[in-house]
């Protein structure tokens, strides 16, 4: 019954995304001209950016006025706003604002840095294409036999793609095409995922997120807990259309079995829809099982210094004999991190969130405010000391999202001994008690390019291992 439902709502949300889609659409071209009528000098802005002037600065450089056919020569420098071409012959033309470079040279836009040869690139369009290309673009450490350049994004041919920049990495991914779009996500077709010279798994289709704080590494993760037994995590991602995916996330447990999440997610201009089954296991080790829950994410809002995020879900959970559908609004304001001194910083932020549980019809009304204090001492040492407090109305009928003190003091620090091994500490503190609630050891590991975490944590007397691929 439970599936059943689970797939009507499935597919509710790919109407939904559909409509929204076309809706869109709709609202580009009315948001279009609207912007033409409303936003003139923003409309003046964009003209003034592409007739941005070309400046070009070589050794010898030749010009004619007549067909605008300009030849450099000797340290070859080609710039027009944040587009940067280095090289050291090049051929070129004024009227047409387009360059050709057979040999070797190296593109540079922000976030993105590319060497290849057989270069043409048009600065006016910001559309090109580059051979035999290897670089970074964000984190991404890329190689491709041809890769296309386009305002908005890069579609790499015959191309592999990862984060460890060693000159053989520990793991890649290969792919017939992949199109990236910096900062937004990436999609691969025909990708192969190997680690070593070996192919772990391969899929049609597959796509990541390239956001802060949303990418999730394509390669499983190891390791153990003294509750759990032996852990595996692997997440899959597959894109059904432009704003549409579906995921998986195949966790095994040697002490519970196979505990899957999976659903689909609809990411929208301004927002995102999440419908989705898990099995989710907290910090103190308390497992919940939503049966479907929906949520909706906004996309942060900046206000200048502040910025905002807002979530909304409604799910059916199930914890032991207890279950029933839950409702949750999560309100949250961050101040951007304050400098106080070089070494020091201070991170601030505020919220309010209501729960409201169907089992026994109860809400909690729950304001929050949490400070950290950071300092950096020097390039081998962190330390931090952070503050948490929650003034509830009520409390969970679950264990899983219960808040077990009102009042919480957290801190710690972690070391850099060498360039393979850091060691570290933290400790928190629950207030209201007068308790010492978890004081944790961890020592990290740098393996090149995966990283492996040993955590032991005294008041629990558990040893938990972690190994995953490095986070860069």
């Amino acid at each position: 019954m439970q599936i059943k439902k689970f797939m009507v709502c499935a597919s509710v949300l790919m109407l939904v995304s559909s409509a929204s889609m076309a809706g869109q659409a709709a609202d580009k071209e009315n948001n279009e001209i609207a912007k033409s009528k409303t936003d003139p000098q923003e409309n003046i802005a964009a003209k003034e950016e592409k007739k941005a002037p070309i400046v070009i600065e070589s050794d010898n450089l030749s010009f004619s006025e007549e067909t605008g056919d300009v030849f450099a020569e000797g340290n070859v420098v080609v710039k027009q706003n944040t587009d940067v071409i280095s090289t050291d012959i090049m051929r070129g033309n004024n009227k047409t604002t387009e360059v050709w470079i057979d040999g070797k040279a190296t593109l540079q836009q922000p976030g993105t840095e590319l060497v290849g040869t057989g270069t043409h690139y048009n600065y006016t369009t910001r559309i090109g294409n580059m051979n035999n290309v290897k670089g970074l673009v964000g984190k991404e450490h890329i190689s491709s036999n041809n890769l296309e350049f386009y305002p908005e994004k890069y579609i790499a041919h015959d191309s592999t793609a990862t984060k460890c920049p060693a000159i053989v990495p520990d793991y890649h991914m290969s792919a017939d095409r992949i199109e990236i779009w910096p900062g937004e996500k990436m999609v691969a077709y025909n990708a192969k995922f190997w680690i070593k010279n070996v192919v772990l798994y391969s899929m049609p289709k597959y796509q990541t997120s390239l956001k802060k704080g949303e990418a999730k590494s394509a390669f499983p993760s190891i390791g153990y807990h003294s509750g759990d037994g032996l852990t595996i995590s692997q997440h899959l991602e597959y894109p059904i259309e432009d704003r549409l995916s579906a995921f998986a996330d195949l966790d095994y447990y040697s002490q519970h079995g196979l505990k899957p999440s999976f659903g689909f997610v609809s990411k929208q201009k301004g927002y995102s829809l999440k419908l989705y089954q898990s099995n989710e296991e907290n910090s103190d080790d308390e497992w919940i099982k939503k049966e479907a829950e929906l949520l909706f994410t906004l996309d942060p809002i900046k206000m200048g210094k502040v910025t905002g995020y807002f979530t909304a879900s409604n799910g059916k959970w199930k914890e032991g004999n207890i279950s029933g559908w839950r409702q949750d609004y999560n309100l949250y304001f961050k101040r951007n991190t304050i400098q106080l001194s070089k070494n020091l910083t201070l991170d601030v932020g505020a919220g309010y969130e209501r729960r409201y549980y169907g089992y026994d019809k109860s809400s909690n009304n729950i304001w929050r405010f949490n400070t950290k204090l950071t300092a950096r001492p020097n390039d081998r040492l962190e330390t931090w000391v952070g503050y948490a407090y929650n003034d509830q109305s009520g409390s969970s009928v679950y264990e899983y999202d219960e808040i077990d003190s009102d009042r919480e003091l957290k801190t710690g620090f972690m070391y850099k001994v060498d360039k393979m091994n850091s060691v570290g500490v933290k400790i928190d503190y629950q207030i209201d008690a007068g308790r010492l609630k978890d004081l944790d050891y961890t020592w990290r590991r740098n393996l090149h390019c995966w990283e492996a975490d040993i955590t032991y944590r005294e008041k629990r007397s558990q040893v938990n291992v972690k190994l995953s691929t490095i986070a860069w």
